[in-house]
């Protein structure tokens, strides 16, 4: 199950049903210019830095330390896990659109997840703090990269900020979910996601995990995923993925064990 929906994802981001393409060259265009906002934001990375862990600050508000590593809880894999649950019991329960939401939610995490862990494997940036082969903790250099060493070492995972990028992806697809459906009160709910959607990725900068670059480009990649993946699915509901995980189904099951045979029917 796991390989099939893995493969289905990776074919929604390269075509859909008809084969046009999901990725054009204004989507290029935007990263590319998100990549370069970012990377202006070094900086200001070190200042930035040096403000969050400020250690008189940090003794005055102790409660601020527990916020933040619960606020870190919320990361790709617990909201892809909470959507995929969700999704599962709305298709049980033949709630069609429950089950549409939570999917294209948990679509555009997966999505911009898989991008996310190859750049920053690639890429090797070291995290505001590292430590070092003897195991000694030390200041990082936000102009620090290795590369490929992302692939092997947490302390080289910095960019983009994978909290970041689920949580603003979560906001996102929910929004444009809501968008899509005209849901009334949209105007106060959404912008309560998008202040949510905040907490995750201060919570990292305040524990020293990630640099203000690495949360700039967390954010944009999870809006433009959020957006993106829920556009093109209501635009091209017939798309491969869609076809394959919302359309109505029924598995049947014939047993016979010698003496009499049984039939059972599942929805999904």
């Amino acid at each position: 199950m796991m390989r099939r929906t893995i493969a289905a994802l990776l074919l929604c981001i390269a075509t859909n049903a008809q084969g046009q393409v999901l990725i054009n060259g204004r989507d290029i265009a935007l990263t590319g210019a998100a990549t370069g906002i970012s990377a202006a934001f070094t900086l200001i990375d070190s200042r930035v830095a040096h403000k969050f862990t400020d250690t008189a600050f940090h003794r005055r508000h102790p409660g601020l330390e527990t916020a933040a590593n619960r606020a870190s809880l919320v990361t790709e894999t617990a909201l892809m896990i909470t959507g995929g649950a969700v999704y599962g019991i709305a298709r049980l329960s033949h709630d069609a659109g429950t089950a549409d939401v939570a999917f294209h939610t948990t679509e555009s995490v997966a999505s911009a997840a898989m991008f996310i862990q190859v750049v920053r494997g690639i890429l090797g940036r070291g995290r505001p703090y590292v430590i070092d082969e003897v195991g000694e903790k030390r200041d990082g250099d936000p102009y620090e990269f290795n590369f490929l060493k992302g692939f092997t070492s947490f302390n080289y995972r910095s960019y983009p900020s994978m909290h970041a990028m689920a949580s603003f992806a979560t906001a996102s697809a929910l929004v444009s979910e809501m968008r899509n459906r005209d849901t009334p009160h949209r105007r106060i709910i959404a912008p309560a996601l998008f202040a949510a959607a905040t907490m995750p990725s201060l919570a990292r900068m305040y524990l020293d995990e990630h640099w203000t670059s690495d949360i700039a480009m967390g954010i944009f990649l999870g809006i433009y995923s959020g957006q993106k993946i829920v556009g093109f699915s209501h635009e091209h509901p017939d798309n491969r993925v869609d076809h394959e995980f919302l359309r109505p189904s029924i598995r049947a099951t014939f047993r016979w064990d010698g003496a009499e045979m049984s039939f059972s029917a599942l929805p999904f």
